[in-house]
């Protein structure tokens, strides 16, 4: 039974600390061996890993229709070829991504709706009746899409909100951690179209390099 600090002498101490330094030396020679094998294994793990990935990667990306919930999904040790090809995709049907939600594991998806631009509101309801099924809600059951508008979200962040049933769409601004409704549709056509005439990205002859 080890003697209370404060009943100790010095010369008690100092054989106590040449003993536990000579105790610390004998863990040392056992735990240094098995530190390396430790991080021999967890180096394979991660080869595996990064491997297994590439494979489940190669195969959807090959496949002819896209797997959106798989290609939404996110991981923090998503590989760089998953991430650009995810940006690639979701731009190919007029959609963005900016960013992600920890909590669901899926990417964020953002609109940018070009003023004056007779293709930009078809094409970006296409795009999101590809995808919507797949997002998962955030709040209540409400799913959430970012808006890039034209003031870079000067004045507060847009985001337009879509009940889980696709039923009703609200288009919200976020205001110094303050969430207001400015319009409320039963339409996903026109919600979009409010949002290309007063919260859009840029003209269409405008030079588009922020998107």
């Amino acid at each position: 039974m080890r003697k209370k600090l404060e009943n100790m002498t010095v010369k008690e101490i100092n054989a106590e600390l040449e003993s536990n330094k000579t105790k610390q030396q004998e863990v040392i020679k056992v735990w240094q061996p098995l530190e390396k094998k430790l991080n021999t294994l967890m180096a394979r793990e991660r080869k595996l890993t990064e491997r297994s990935e590439k494979i489940e990667f190669d195969k959807k990306a090959s496949q002819k229709r896209m797997d959106w919930a798989w290609l939404l999904r996110w991981d923090w040790q998503d590989s760089t070829d998953k991430h650009t090809f995810r940006d690639t995709k979701l731009r190919e049907i007029g959609l963005s991504t900016s960013g992600y939600f920890r909590d669901l594991e899926q990417s964020q998806v953002r609109i940018a709706l070009v003023k004056n631009d007779p293709k930009s509101l078809p094409a970006t309801i296409k795009g999101l009746n590809k995808v919507l099924k797949h997002i998962k809600p955030i709040k209540g059951s409400y799913k959430q899409i970012d808006i890039f508008d034209h003031t870079l979200s000067e004045g507060g962040v847009y985001r337009l909100m879509v009940s889980e049933e696709k039923s009703k769409y609200k288009i919200q601004i976020t205001r110094y951690h303050r969430e207001e409704i400015l319009h409320e549709f039963n339409n996903l056509k026109e919600a979009l179209a409010l949002i290309q005439k007063k919260y859009y990205y840029e003209d269409a002859d405008a030079e588009d390099s922020r998107w």
